[in-house]
C-alpha cells in the first residue's frame, strides 16, 4: 500500500518509522560518549592521541556516517518543509561557529555537521526533482535503478573522501591529484577544498558527504516504500525511539553539557 509523505519519518495516513528514531537515538547517545572521551582527551589534553587511534577514526564515522545516512534515507517524507529545514539548520551551524569562535576558539568549528546537514537539504530539492523526472521517463524496474544509484553514489562517496587531502581516489590508489591552486581560496572550503591553514574540529564539506546523503536518499526510496521493511520500522523501542524525536535538540545542548562536565572532572 501506497502512502504520501508529508513529515519526517512520517507519513500522511500517521505511521512513524520508530525503528528509525530507536536508530538515531542509539546514535546520540554514542556521539554523545565520544565527545566525552574528545574533550577530555583531547580538549583537555589528557591523552591528545585518542584521535589518531584506529578505535577512534571508526567510531567517529559510525556516528557521522549514521546521521548522514538516515537523514536522506528521510528527506522524502518532510520534503514539503526542505527549505524552511534547511535554513533553519544553516542558522544554527552558524551559530554554533559563532559560540565556539568566541568561547573556545581552541575547537572552533566551521562547516560542521548542521550546516552541512543544512545545505544537503536544500541540494536535495532539485535532485530530488531531478530524479522524479527521470522516474517518470519510462523505467520500468525502481528497485535496480534504486540498487544502482546506491552503487554509484557510494563509489562517489569513496573515491571523493579524500578530496579534502589533494586527491580523488583512495589512499593505496590515487586517480587524480588535484592543483593546489584549488586549496588556496578560503571560499571553497565548505565544497571540500580547504587552504593549507584552514582548521576546524567538526568539518563536513559538501564532497564527500553529499554523495553519502544521496546514497541515504535512494535507500531510504528502497526499502520506506516496502510493505515488509514498514512493518518493521513501525516497532518501538523504549526511550531510544523517543529520544530519537529530539535529535536536533540533544545535539544542541549535549556539546556545552559534556565539555562543562569534563571541565568538573579536570578540575578536581
Amino acid at each position: 500500500m501506497n502512502t504520501k509523505k508529508n513529515a519526517n519519518n512520517t507519513t500522511s495516513s500517521g505511521e512513524r518509522f520508530r525503528l528509525l528514531d530507536a536508530f538515531r537515538g542509539f546514535t546520540m547517545i554514542s556521539m554523545v560518549f565520544y565527545h566525552t572521551c574528545y574533550d577530555y582527551f583531547v580538549a583537555f589534553g589528557k591523552n591528545t592521541g585518542f584521535l589518531k587511534s584506529t578505535a577512534s577514526f571508526f567510531w567517529q564515522q559510525s556516528i557521522c556516517i549514521s546521521f548522514i545516512l538516515l537523514s536522506g534515507m528521510v528527506w522524502p517524507l518532510g520534503k514539503k518543509h526542505a527549505v524552511k529545514r534547511g535554513l533553519i539548520l544553516i542558522l544554527l551551524g552558524f551559530v554554533i561557529t559563532l559560540v565556539t569562535v568566541m568561547f573556545i576558539p581552541s575547537e572552533s568549528i566551521y562547516y560542521g555537521i548542521l550546516t552541512f546537514m543544512g545545505i544537503a537539504t536544500l541540494f536535495m530539492i532539485p535532485i530530488d526533482k531531478a530524479f522524479g523526472l527521470n522516474q517518470k521517463s519510462g523505467k520500468n524496474n525502481p528497485v535496480l535503478t534504486e540498487l544502482i544509484h546506491v552503487m554509484i553514489a557510494f563509489i562517489l562517496f569513496v573515491l571523493t573522501k579524500h578530496l579534502p587531502n589533494g586527491y580523488v581516489g583512495t589512499r593505496s590508489h590515487i586517480l587524480i591529484r588535484l592543483p593546489q591552486t584549488l586549496y588556496t581560496i578560503p571560499a571553497l572550503a565548505p565544497l571540500g577544498l580547504p587552504t593549507p591553514d584552514f582548521r576546524s574540529s567538526d568539518y563536513f564539506p559538501v564532497v564527500p558527504w553529499i554523495f553519502m546523503y544521496i546514497l541515504g536518499y535512494h535507500l531510504g526510496k528502497l526499502l520506506l516504500d516496502n510493505d515488509t521493511f514498514k512493518k518493521v520500522a513501525a516497532c518501538r523501542v523504549p526511550f531510544l525511539s523517543w529520544l530519537g524525536t529530539k535529535s536536533l535538540l540533544v545535539y544542541i545542548i549535549h556539546q556545552p553539557v559534556c565539555f562543562g562536565l569534563v571541565w568538573l572532572i579536570c578540575r578536581n
